[in-house]
């Protein structure tokens, strides 16, 4: 079986491969990129036609590659999936997963690296949920700090944020798949859930018929 990955950020890339091979080490993996998507959003602050056009273009060689799902691992892009899926017969995912699982507290922490990210998330969030409190933080653009060589200096901003949500929140999620590793990184009081790994196991379960 195959799956499709689609990465507007290639710091997207290591984690999600990482969590595949946890949960699924032989399902084969398409990678498919555009890196000018980022710099599209943070530029408009919302879904484009240009980054829709964009994005569709990489469904489509995803889709004509014969893949069992598509997994987007852009957090800023969540609400594309909506657009899309109908074009489709084949199941998109993006980040609902870990935002299904956040769902089972009260209230919600979001720690973001792109200012698009939150309003994106707390959609789908509040529509699940209308009743659930929302604590967001979102240092932005420091995402970029990592294709920069800057990962300790990145890592310590988004571990303040944590520090900052800590005691304020039933659950704090570090949004962005880029910051999958930091969740070893910090011990707060509250469970962080982070994309990855739940995202994989979202789309295994579906390959097994578990997941509509």
């Amino acid at each position: 079986m195959k799956i499709a990955l689609i990465h507007a950020t290639t710091t997207a890339l290591k984690p999600i491969e990482m969590a595949f091979q946890t949960v699924a080490p032989k399902i084969e993996l398409l990678h498919f990129m555009d890196t000018s998507l980022l710099a599209l959003m943070e530029k408009s602050g919302k879904l484009t036609p240009e980054i829709i056009r964009r994005f569709s273009a990489l469904v489509n060689i995803a889709y004509d590659s014969d893949v069992s799902c598509i997994q987007l691992t852009c957090s800023a892009f969540n609400g594309i999936t909506a657009i899309l899926q109908p074009l489709y017969p084949v199941k998109l995912f993006r980040s609902e997963a870990m935002l299904d699982e956040a769902l089972r507290y009260n209230s919600i922490g979001l720690v973001s690296t792109v200012k698009e990210t939150p309003i994106a998330l707390q959609n789908y969030l509040l529509n699940k949920n209308p009743d659930c409190m929302i604590e967001s933080l979102v240092d932005p653009g420091i995402i970029h700090l990592l294709s920069q060589g800057k990962r300790k200096e990145h890592d310590d901003r988004v571990k303040k944020m944590v520090e900052q949500l800590d005691g304020k929140t039933e659950v704090i999620l570090l949004s962005q798949y880029s910051m999958e590793h930091i969740a070893k990184q910090v011990n707060p009081s509250v469970p962080v859930l982070t994309a990855p790994l739940l995202a994989a196991k979202r789309c295994l379960d579906h390959l097994n018929g578990t997941f509509g």
